[in-house]
C-alpha cells in the first residue's frame, strides 16, 4: 500500500509520481506515448531528495548551456576547401 502519492510536471512538460512506500521512494514517469505511469529507475531515501532530484531537472531546462557557432576551418580536412564527402 501507498504511503504517500506526489503528482508534479517538471518545466520540460514531464509528468511524474513521486511514491513513497515502506522500502523508499521511487519516481514514476508518464511515458508520452503510452498509458499509465513506469518505474523511471530511481530510488531515494525520503521525498525531499526526490523533490531536489526533479529540481535539478527543472535547473537544466530553465538554463540550459550556452553553445555558439562552430566555425569549420577551409582547410580542416588537410587541404583547403575539401570537405567531408568531397
Amino acid at each position: 500500500m501507498n504511503d504517500v502519492v506526489i503528482n508534479r510536471t517538471t518545466l520540460n512538460g514531464a509528468k511524474w509520481q513521486i511514491v513513497k512506500e515502506q522500502w523508499g521512494v521511487a519516481l514514476y514517469l508518464n511515458n508520452f506515448g503510452k498509458e499509465g505511469y513506469h518505474f523511471s529507475g530511481d530510488i531515494f531515501h525520503s521525498v525531499e531528495e526526490a523533490q531536489k532530484h526533479l529540481d535539478k531537472i527543472d535547473a537544466r531546462v530553465a538554463n540550459p548551456p550556452k553553445r555558439e557557432p562552430v566555425i569549420v576551418p577551409d582547410d580542416y580536412y588537410g587541404v583547403r576547401g575539401r570537405y567531408y564527402g568531397d
